[in-house]
């Protein structure tokens, strides 16, 4: 068995060093983002070469915790956007809770049933800002477990996966389209064996945050980077 080789690659028009995603083994070309070439890369060069992403640093709100035996990747959810989350929250339940008064004290009880489901929208807001300010997902492996907890208040997401069972993680890019605007976020996706895969982690607001967390868990569980269908970047 032949060992795979790292390879440097230049752009051959400009000379500029190419980094991994800038490389497409699927079609054997690369695209130099400082003058845009574009060129094809021999297949023999292709098979030979381990494209290896360059190290993601430690993205802001995030905490390693590291033992001999295990990983703690820490991200909380607090970012600036919870500041306008909570102004609305204040304003909406501020509003319904004096509609919900007034009615009641005028009798009206046609108005407080139809005041319900704002009330009900209002606290399912104050909740989502809540969990906005407080919440952190806690991803820990060891050789033996993957766990995923979310908290301190009660959020789906929480797992345990045999770590045994894992054999390569990756990151997804996914893209919801509205009416008017579309939004992106990124979810670290684990292949399990017979091909299942399983979301580790997801709604990241950008990509290198769900890099980081798959970088810092192939690295404790030994598992060699691959690209797979559906690799951001790749």
């Amino acid at each position: 068995m032949v060992t795979p080789q790292l390879i440097e690659l230049k752009c051959r028009n400009c000379g500029s060093e190419l980094s991994p995603r800038d490389i497409s083994p699927q079609l054997s070309a690369a695209r130099c983002r400082h003058c845009n070439a574009l060129f094809a890369l021999p297949a023999a060069m292709i098979d030979r070469m381990e494209i290896r992403r360059p190290d993601v640093p430690l993205p802001k709100n995030f905490r390693v915790d590291r033992d001999m035996d295990s990983v703690r990747i820490t991200h909380r959810w607090f970012r600036p956007g919870a500041f306008f989350l909570l102004i609305f929250a204040v304003v909406w339940n501020g509003f319904i809770i004096g509609w919900q008064i007034k009615a009641i004290s005028q009798g009206n009880w046609s108005k407080v049933l139809f005041g319900l489901l704002h009330t009900s929208a209002g606290a399912l807001l104050a909740y989502l800002t809540l969990a906005a300010f407080l919440n952190s997902t806690v991803i820990r492996a060891t050789r033996f477990e993957l766990s995923v907890k979310i908290g301190p208040l009660p959020w789906r997401g929480n797992k345990r996966i045999q770590a045994d069972k894992i054999s390569q993680f990756f990151c997804k890019e996914n893209v919801s389209h509205g009416r008017n605007n579309s939004t992106t976020t990124y979810s670290v996706e684990a292949v399990l064996q017979n091909n299942v895969r399983e979301t580790i982690a997801a709604e990241f607001p950008k990509s290198d945050q769900a890099l980081f967390v798959e970088q810092e868990l192939e690295r404790h569980l030994s598992l060699t980077d691959v690209p797979v269908a559906g690799d951001y970047g790749r």
